[in-house]
């Protein structure tokens, strides 16, 4: 059985082989953590990250309500 960090990297590369970000469109890449999640929207054009958040910026008494803060913040930071 592979590692959880191996699973997410062959997950990365397959999701990235198919999938890129530009200025209009910007990919959003989410990594969550037994504890944390964050957030970013990437344009991969420019290599450059527009935007990101992560659940030690929001509040919320459960990680349900801090990961749907978590969303409604790269939402309007993205705009």
């Amino acid at each position: 059985m592979q590692s959880k960090a191996t699973q997410r990297q062959r997950r990365h590369k397959r999701i990235r082989a198919k999938i890129s970000g530009d200025a209009s469109r910007p990919r959003l890449s989410v990594f969550r953590s037994n504890r944390f999640i964050s957030a970013q929207l990437i344009n991969d054009e420019l290599g450059m990250t527009l935007a990101s958040a992560f659940s030690r910026e929001v509040s919320g008494a459960s990680a349900l309500e801090r990961a749907r803060a978590v969303g409604a913040f790269i939402a309007r930071r993205g705009k």
